[in-house]
């Protein structure tokens, strides 16, 4: 009796494996997201960005101008953000547009060269405010977690300025700054948790590129000095909270 019954039950054993082994999807299947990430969303965020101006002084010739250089403004970075998702099992896709305050400011006085200067001679300088993208989003859910990239277009109100003052305080030159909205492209990616059902909270970085400005002085003798500002990196941080409709 005892015979019969351990033979029955290898006999299922070996039905049951030969079953999985008909089938390989049965063994390697991946359960889907428990967390739904489809819909419509919005959320506010928070965080910082930090880059690097190059500054390049065109009538420079060797002798009187400063040449090329580099500083790194920094500041704060807010906004808000609207969204879509649409999920197939683990894949997320969606797209992504953002409204905000990107606040880079910083200045540098040129390198030395040959005279005496105070310190308001020879400075290049650059301030953000408005900032605007629109990107598109995939990424891959584990559970209440997303992890994803993103990428596509931006844009940042930028206003750079150069001055050139004697001990006195008298400007020596005219058409010193610039202001435009320029145009360029981000990319990134970042991890979002679901903490409730409606609720989200991220983490992200992003890299920008919003390409130069350029502007033209002239000194009391009528010497023209070109200046370009080039803003090709910027990286900004930040951490939103969202909420999914």
């Amino acid at each position: 009796m005892k015979l019969c019954r351990i033979a029955l039950l290898g006999g299922a054993l070996m039905m049951s494996g030969s079953a999985l082994a008909a089938d390989p999807a049965a063994t390697i299947s991946v359960p889907p997201s428990l967390f739904d990430w489809s819909g419509f969303y919005a959320g506010a965020f928070g965080g910082g960005a930090m880059g690097t101006v190059d500054v390049h002084d065109s009538g420079y010739n060797g002798a009187g101008g400063a040449g090329d250089f580099s500083y790194n403004p920094s500041g704060f970075f807010g906004g808000a953000y609207a969204g879509y998702n649409w999920q197939k099992d683990h894949l997320v896709l969606g797209a992504e547009a953002e409204l905000g305050y990107l606040g880079l400011s910083g200045s540098q006085q040129y390198p030395p060269f040959v005279g005496v200067r105070g310190p308001n001679d020879s400075v290049a300088s650059i301030n953000t405010d408005l900032f605007a993208s629109l990107t598109g989003r995939i990424g891959w859910a584990v559970d209440k977690a997303l992890f994803y990239v993103k990428g596509g277009g931006a844009g940042l109100n930028a206003n750079v300025s150069y001055t050139d003052t004697d001990p006195t305080g008298t400007t020596l030159v005219s058409g010193t700054s610039a202001s435009q909205f320029k145009l360029g492209y981000t990319v990134g990616g970042g991890v979002e948790m679901a903490l409730k059902p409606q609720w989200t909270l991220k983490a992200e970085y992003m890299f920008a590129n919003f390409g130069s400005l350029s502007h033209t002085a002239t000194t009391a003798g009528q010497v023209t000095y070109t200046f370009t500002h080039d803003l090709s990196q910027v990286h900004t941080f930040k951490i939103g909270v969202s909420y999914k409709f």
